[in-house]
């Protein structure tokens, strides 16, 4: 429920799960069944088993542009690598926290994480029915959540966006070595041994 949303933060969170093994991305929360790291959920429909997003989703403050492809002049130096590493480390926590946070809010307003998604779904799709039927009570309760989830989203992504500056690199530089991360096995395996360190 709660990565869709964060997926839709920005590609920070995709850099931050596809950068690590699978074992290390997320806070263990019961009956939360997250998605594959290598398979980020998109951003208008969840995958089967992610979590949901509320139907109300702000577009991100800071959102990366897309990334041209690099050329020579664009190589990652060492430092930068290693800046990119922190900065990842760093957003994986946060989406790792977030998370967390975002599962409480949902119980906390008496929906199970099964029946929230149920609903959610219903939102997205009128075609998509839930198992019974939503009572006034569980829409308001609804309707909290996706007002806490909202917030908590927004608080990520300024979060994400602090990290990343306070690392020294610009957000345009640092979707490229991103691009650059992804392209080459040899820079991915740098940034996963420095995360991992």
């Amino acid at each position: 429920m709660m990565r869709h949303i964060l997926a839709g933060c920005s590609l920070l969170v995709a850099v931050a799960v596809s950068s690590l093994p699978a074992q290390a991305q997320n806070t263990p929360a019961p009956a939360v069944k997250p998605a594959p790291a290598a398979q980020p959920a998109p951003a208008t429909q969840p995958a089967p088993g992610a979590k949901p997003a509320p139907a109300t989703q702000t577009a991100p403050a800071a959102t990366p542009a897309p990334t041209k492809p690099a050329t020579a002049q664009e190589k990652v130096s060492p430092e930068e690598l290693k800046k990119f590493a922190s900065a990842t480390k760093q957003l994986l926590a946060i989406v790792n926290d977030t998370e967390s946070q975002m599962v409480q809010a949902v119980e906390k307003q008496g929906l199970s994480q099964t029946r929230f998604n149920e609903i959610y779904q219903s939102k997205q799709n009128p075609n998509a029915k839930p198992a019974t039927q939503i009572t006034s009570k569980e829409e308001a309760s609804y309707k909290q959540a996706v007002t806490q989830l909202t917030q908590l989203q927004k608080d990520a992504q300024t979060k994400m966006d602090q990290v990343v500056q306070a690392q020294g690199l610009p957000m345009e530089r640092f979707n490229q070595i991103f691009a650059a991360v992804q392209k080459d096995p040899q820079l991915k395996q740098e940034v996963r041994k420095m995360i991992q360190n």
